[in-house]
């Protein structure tokens, strides 16, 4: 137990995830700046101080959200820095990896989206563009190990690398805009190998 604004708070592991719910769906229903601690605390069912010890405050909940989306991006990265195989199985699983760990996080990715494209809202910075240029600087890696082993054939990376970026974010946003999102995975994967096909030493050979 811990004492706070003069109340005692009982440590809840269910609390926590609760608060963290139900700020996101506020969050992504009335934006951020429109909602209140107020509105939180009631929608999860708890008083302020206990918001305020878990949190200290509605940016808390808010960089916990988001902290959310980089470790499960960070253990993407990991996985695929550990992954055995051929270039093209690892691009895929990289891939469809994110992807994956977006669709079981769409509420926070859509507004991670919403506070990068529209107005910031008084939300705290936090740098998006990074996840978007480590996701390029692996996918020209893996490109670039592809062409010096000889799986792929000597193309122009740069136009290689954002072909496959390009389309994983289309499809990647189809899930984020649409109630019924007119590709998914397998999707991905099918346009992700046709890309790959065209440059694959072992299909022309």
């Amino acid at each position: 137990m811990k004492k706070t604004s003069s109340k005692i708070v009982q440590e809840n592991p269910d609390v926590r995830e609760r608060l963290l719910r139900e700020a996101l769906l506020l969050f992504t229903s009335r934006g951020y700046a429109a909602t209140t601690v107020r509105e939180i605390v009631e929608a999860a069912g708890v008083t302020k101080p206990v918001l305020y010890y878990y949190f200290n405050s509605k940016e808390g909940l808010y960089l916990e959200i988001m902290g959310g989306i980089s470790q499960l991006f960070e253990q993407k990265v990991n996985e695929q820095q550990i992954l055995s195989g051929s270039v093209r199985e690892r691009m895929i699983h990289f891939f469809t990896g994110m992807f994956t760990g977006a669709q079981g996080n769409l509420d926070a990715v859509r507004l991670a989206f919403s506070i990068y494209y529209g107005p910031p809202q008084g939300a705290p910075f936090i740098d998006f563009n990074r996840f978007f240029d480590r996701t390029l600087e692996i996918v020209d890696s893996l490109i670039s190990e592809g062409m010096e082993c000889g799986e792929f054939f000597q193309v122009d990376r740069n136009i290689l690398k954002w072909a496959l970026v390009g389309s994983y974010n289309t499809i990647l946003e189809e899930q984020i805009c649409r109630e019924v999102p007119r590709m998914n995975c397998d999707s991905l994967v099918k346009v992700l190998n046709m890309i790959l096909d065209g440059v694959s030493a072992a299909k022309k050979g």
